[in-house]
This record gives C-alpha cells, structure tokens and sequence, in this order.
C-alpha cells in the first residue's frame, strides 16, 4: 500500500525513476494489487523503458491466469483492463517508432560516414559538415549513448574548422549533454560571450535547491534501475551500460552512476577470475 501510494506521488512529481523502483517494490509485495500494474508501466515509459513498461501491461491485458498465481487483478471486460490495453498499444507504437527513428539515424550517420571517407583529403564543406554533426547529435540522443556524441565533437574540433557561429552552439549542445563538465563549463563562457543570446543558452536551466536535492534522489535510483538491467543482461535500444558511461560524464551528479560502473567493473573481474 505505501510503496504504491509512494511511487504514484513521485511519478506526478515528476520523479520517474524513483517512482519506478517504488512501484515495482509493490508489485512484488502485492502482485494482485489494483492499479499498481498500470502505474507502474507508466513509470516505466516515463523513463523510456518501453520494453518493460509493454511487459508490465501484456500481463494486465492477457489476464495471465495461464502464466501462474500471479494473476491480473482486473477481469478481462473491466474498465481497467481497456485503459490498460489502450495504453499498451500507445506504448508499442512509440516503441516503433523509437526504433524506426533509431534505425534511420543509424543509416543516415552511416552513409555520412561513407561520404567523408569517399572524399578523402577534399574539403568537407561546413553545410555539409553540420548535417553530419547534427545527425550524430540526435543518435546520441536517440541511443543515450557517448559513441556518437564524441564523434560529432572529434569532427568539429577538426583543424581548419572555425568554432564559432553554429559549430559552437553545436560544440555547446555535445558537452550539454555528454560533457565532460569542464569542456561543457568552457564552450558555455565562449557561447555567452559571442552569442549571448543563442537558443542554447535559452533553454538552458538553473535549477532550484529543491530541483538539485530531487535530482540527486533521482540519479541515485537511475543508477540503481541501469546497475540492476546491466547485471541482468537486458537487452534494449538503450544500453544500460552506455547510460551509466554518459550519466557518469556528463551528469549534475555522476556519484551514483560512478560508484554503479566500478561495482559492475569489479564483478565483471570477479568472474573472469572465477572463470580462470
């Protein structure tokens, strides 16, 4: 009771991860218990776990009753069980849609990709350079991945080319959201005093003392939600270790997301000793 009431609160307050892990903490202290099933795969899509959150409302629309004890607790006609699979198809079109997007992107750095490399020492062109960049910006984005980010970095910072104008809101974006702080704390001084008034700069947030103590409970049930899909080999279109990796680089608080990735390190030694 108190673990669903708790992860429903956090979820409006916007507290996704924590609302997740609290949500998922009822479920298994009361698999039967009404609601929790849907909230808690809203929770999951609010932190873009589709796969999970299409998981969780499978067993709700099914009813279950042939998987084990752990039944639906809604009938099969209820309002209940038609808000959840209502909302199962909403998920699974986003979910396609996710990966149609990575899939075009992917395609679409790729062929970048095979057109610097045709050219050889020709120049590149800028116009064509920022479509490249820009590209990889959203795959990394799309991925949460560093891999592209920091490629899209090592093609601006390219000698010959000027980082001033768009390539510097570019740079800007990069380290916004993959760091590291200090490369990011540099570009932002430069982009403040060139361009002042940059839509980057626009969008930017100060948070809150309250934000920044929320967020620092945020981080550290991430880390707990990406350690647990790491250790379990979860596969999906977001790697668990690839967002620890950026978290711990680029994030406001990288403790829980470093402390998370040594542990992983240190068990992943383990078993190769054993394995020795």
């Amino acid at each position: 009771m108190y673990e669903h009431l708790l992860g429903v609160a956090m979820l409006r307050a916007g507290q996704v991860f924590g609302a997740a892990a609290s949500l998922l903490s009822a479920l298994g202290a009361d698999p039967r218990r009404r609601g929790a099933w849907v909230d808690a795969a809203t929770a999951y899509a609010a932190t873009e776990r589709l796969d999970l959150a299409m998981w969780l409302l499978a067993h709700v629309v099914s009813g279950f009753e042939d998987i084990g004890p752990h039944t639906s607790p809604y009938p099969k006609d209820s309002p209940r069980a038609a808000e959840a699979h209502n909302r199962l198809v909403a998920v699974r079109r986003q979910h396609l849609q996710h990966v149609d997007e990575l899939r075009f992107l992917d395609l679409r750095t790729a062929v970048d990709a095979e057109i610097r490399e045709h050219l050889g020492d020709e120049p590149l062109g800028t116009e064509r350079l920022l479509l490249h960049t820009a590209a990889l910006i959203s795959l990394g984005e799309a991925q949460d991945a560093l891999e592209p980010f920091d490629r899209a970095a090592a093609l601006l910072e390219e000698d010959g080319w000027p980082v001033a104008g768009t390539t510097l809101e570019q740079m800007a974006r990069i380290r916004i959201a993959a760091g590291p702080a200090q490369e990011r704390d540099e570009v932002l001084a430069l982009l403040r005093r060139t361009a002042p008034h940059s839509e980057v700069l626009a969008r930017l947030h100060r948070p809150t003392l309250l934000e920044r103590r929320m967020g620092e409970q945020e981080a550290s049930f991430e880390a707990l939600l990406l350690t647990t899909e790491a250790e379990r080999g979860q596969q999906s279109p977001r790697e668990p270790l690839e967002q620890l990796r950026l978290r711990a680089r680029a994030s406001e608080h990288p403790e829980p997301y470093r402390e998370a990735l040594s542990r992983l390190d240190g068990h992943r030694r383990r078993g190769q000793h054993d394995a020795g």
